[in-house]
């Protein structure tokens, strides 16, 4: 089970640049039809920007948050996966039947894995956005020191529901997200190796978490947008949206369909690795683990074997 969250974690320490680059052009240019000036222009203009206005460290803000979140989340989303897939019946066949059943442990588990990270999500994101140049800086600037004394001071200032902030966004977010996600890993893995004879190795899960970047950034990209707005617009008379279906509709007749794609580059370039590197560490530490299991049961087989030997000789 942990071995989901720890593959996940392992796997944000890298992304962690793109993930800042994703989150910060997201909110640029926020509810307006035409931003007056864009800072930030694609993957690459981005990552040099930060790394020059704000030092190279900055392209890591918020990695403990991320790190913390995905472990979390993915110790309930991928962790418990295959065990929910179980219990709906799945029999590990390729079927539309079974396809059904890993869509629906996917989205069970991503709900499960969105309400317990929110908290830490919410701090992330905010830590992301916060820029240390004002003039190239983008949405709601939050100040911590890092993500407790960002769970500190929210929790300070309004309670758990304040923790929870955004929450609402994040169930569909991660029930799409990991629908798309899981299932579509499966699926591809499993097409893969049937169509073209590859091993269960790491060219095929390299292979089949790309596919799976690619259709979970698509599907993903809109509910992330409006997660991220939520989380980081500020608290009181300045609050920009009311709840989930007021951003839906703000960002709509603000900037159209072009709003809610917005950062769908970045986010691919972050979750495109992210999806190959969780999967690939998740696979290996599997291995690691099942091969550990197997030692731990020759051991005692062995032990059990020489007990024996020694009473029969008695």
């Amino acid at each position: 089970m942990i071995s989901g969250g720890a593959a996940a974690g392992c796997a944000a320490i890298f992304t962690n640049p793109l993930e800042v680059v994703k989150t910060r052009m997201q909110v640029q240019g926020e509810l307006a039809r035409c931003a007056k000036e864009v800072k930030y222009r694609g993957v690459f203009h981005s990552l040099v920007t930060i790394a020059r206005e704000e030092g190279v460290a900055a392209l890591q803000k918020g990695v403990s948050g991320g790190v913390s979140y995905q472990f979390l989340m993915n110790t309930i989303r991928i962790g418990c996966y295959p065990t929910v897939k179980r219990m709906l019946g799945d029999d590990g066949t390729a079927s539309t039947l079974n396809f059904s059943r890993q869509i629906a442990a996917a989205s069970i588990t991503g709900l499960g894995g969105a309400v317990i990270g929110s908290p830490i999500f919410l701090i992330k994101c905010r830590l992301q956005v916060a820029s240390d140049c004002s003039h190239s800086s983008v949405g709601t600037q939050h100040r911590y020191k890092g993500l407790a004394d960002g769970l500190q001071q929210v929790y300070k200032t309004e309670g758990v529901p304040g923790l929870f902030r955004g929450v609402m966004a994040a169930i569909p977010r991660l029930v799409v997200g990991s629908a798309a996600q899981l299932a579509t890993y499966d699926s591809a893995k499993g097409y893969l190796m049937h169509r073209f004879a590859l091993k269960d190795d790491v060219f095929a899960h390299f292979s089949a978490g790309m596919v799976a970047g690619l259709v979970v950034t698509t599907a993903m990209n809109p509910f992330d947008v409006v997660t991220t707005r939520l989380y980081n617009q500020p608290k009181g008379e300045r609050q920009l949206y009311s709840g989930v279906w007021d951003c839906w509709v703000k960002i709509w007749n603000a900037e159209g369909v072009r709003g809610f794609s917005k950062g769908w580059f970045a986010h691919y370039a972050r979750l495109g690795p992210h999806c190959v590197l969780s999967f690939v560490f998740l696979e290996q530490i599997r291995a690691m683990v099942s091969y550990a299991e197997e030692n731990q049961l020759f051991e005692r087989m062995s032990r059990e074997h020489t007990e024996q030997r020694r009473v029969a000789a008695a």
